[in-house]
């Protein structure tokens, strides 16, 4: 399966009330199989434990009516999906309850954590709930015999009514099937073994697992979900859901250089959160793929928005092919008007080779895997999508040797402190009007060290002698001879 990164998933606590377990849990018969499951809640795996509708009102009463049920994940450990955190989506969950003759039923429910997916044969994403777990993860509490057992992941259901004199109660239960064409995390999620084996929970054994939290730290984007705070109601990307920008710069502005245009290569791609028409908050995930200078940089993006937008954010920076973050991060921060941060900082120091100057810009030397970071930002006032500029936005590069910044042609400076701070719309060309900083889609691949763009990419001349007005196609003609051969598959890490 593809595994590129699209999306943003919600972690929350699931609300437990606190008190002694009168009950104990009880491990249930029937299972979740191939994605949907009819659970009959007075089946228990040992008859001799089979419930009794007594024992059902006490478990609801003492979970604060709810019935909480354990789920053992049960998914093929492939992909990102491994011994150590797998996961499904749930659909649908309907509790059917017969009780004096009549039949009543629920289908409000809840799981501690939610992730935005695409079903099966859509690209849009919107909130379900999730079911986390690992293999062999929980050892809940000894009141029941629980030592040894893997029940991962807790499912809430709120039961407004008394279960004392209930004749059936049935949970049928229907997994999401996820468009796994997207990669992740509708592949993490994705239901592909089973069966899925559930457990009625006690309070204390409802909180215990809850608090453990088997495989949540280690599922798709975790760290980045839980920051987002804004309730929404569907994620609008740019690119898309699936794709990044790509922006290259020449660092040795004003002056032309070597033009190789790989001195900095980084892939960026920016969602935005929507209630209703609205947009609540803000996400940015980039990856380092390559750079190929002596200078070292800072890496900003710019966004504009309304001068009366406020907001505060999360920057995580993580190492490369890893889920820990670089020293100092998360870090938390405020910003009002317009979107501008520095999300990199001394990129010589982040992106290096083991034996070269430079990194992912030689030949005949070993790729190496670059810096993920990412952005979550909640506006405190919802703003209009119409009000936020128009994408690829402004990424724009601050040279620490030369004290220049670089923007693409089209915007204008941004930092008071710079050598050309006064910079206006319309510069960051030379005479004869190349760029210094230029957006393309991922499958470009930079030139090789010292590798002019022009001759890596013949019809680049064309496209700017003729102002962007011919050979816009010029990225996808590269002479393979000039170019390092990345791969997004390479660069897009996880």
């Amino acid at each position: 399966m593809m595994r590129p990164i699209i999306t943003v998933c919600l972690f929350m606590l699931a609300a437990m009330g606190k008190g002694f377990a009168a009950e104990q849990s009880i491990l249930l018969k029937d299972t979740v199989f191939q994605g949907n499951g009819s659970i009959d809640l007075f089946k228990a795996r040992q008859q001799k434990n089979n419930p009794s509708a007594a024992s059902l009102e006490a478990l609801r009463v003492e979970n604060n009516n709810a019935l909480v049920l354990a789920v053992d994940v049960n998914e093929a450990a492939n992909g990102t999906e491994k011994a150590e955190s797998q996961g499904v989506a749930i659909e649908s969950v309907i509790l059917t309850v017969e009780s004096g003759g009549k039949t009543f039923t629920f289908t409000e429910f809840s799981t501690p954590t939610k992730c935005l997916l695409a079903k099966a044969g859509e690209a849009d994403r919107t909130l379900f709930y999730t079911l986390i777990g690992r293999a062999g993860s929980s050892s809940l509490t000894p009141n029941s015999g629980w030592q040894g057992t893997s029940y991962d992941a807790v499912l809430t259901i709120p039961v407004n009514m008394s279960l004392e004199n209930a004749t059936s109660v049935v949970v049928d239960i229907t997994f999401l099937e996820t468009n796994t064409s997207l990669g992740d995390p509708e592949a993490f999620y994705d239901f592909t073994a089973g069966p899925e084996d559930l457990a009625l929970l006690s309070q204390i054994d409802a909180v215990t697992l809850t608090e453990e939290a088997p495989g949540q730290d280690e599922a798709p984007l975790v760290i980045t979900q839980n920051q987002i705070g804004s309730e929404t109601d569907s994620w609008v990307y740019y690119p898309s859901s699936v794709e990044y920008y790509v922006a290259a710069y020449e660092d040795n502005y004003p002056v032309k250089s070597d033009y190789d245009f790989n001195d900095l290569v980084i892939g960026y791609r920016v969602g935005y959160g929507m209630t209703g028409q609205q947009v609540t908050s803000l996400i940015v995930y980039g990856y380092m793929i390559a750079r190929g200078s002596s200078f070292t940089h800072d890496w900003h993006l710019h966004i504009g928005l309304p001068d009366t937008a406020t907001g505060t954010g999360t920057l995580n920076l993580f190492k490369p092919d890893s889920t820990e973050q670089e020293s100092g991060y998360p870090q938390t921060f405020s910003q009002a008007g317009s979107f501008d941060k520095r999300l990199l900082q001394g990129t010589k120091t982040l992106m290096n080779s083991p034996s070269s100057e430079f990194a992912n810009t030689e030949t005949n030397v070993d790729l190496v895997k670059g810096h993920k970071f990412s952005v979550a930002f909640d506006f405190d006032e919802p703003i209009e999508l119409s009000s936020i500029s128009l994408p690829p936005y402004d990424p724009y590069l601050f040279v620490q040797n030369t004290g220049y910044e670089i923007h693409l042609p089209e915007h204008a400076s941004r930092l008071g402190t710079s050598v050309n701070n006064a910079e206006a719309a319309g510069g960051f060309k030379n005479e004869q009007g190349y760029p210094f900083a230029i957006i393309i889609p991922e499958d470009w691949e930079p030139p090789l060290e010292r590798e002019d763009l022009g001759g890596a990419y013949s019809t680049f001349l064309g496209f700017v002698t003729s102002n962007g007005e011919q050979q816009d196609n010029w990225y996808t003609a590269p002479s393979q001879n000039k170019i390092k051969q990345i791969g997004k598959a390479f660069w897009k890490w996880d």
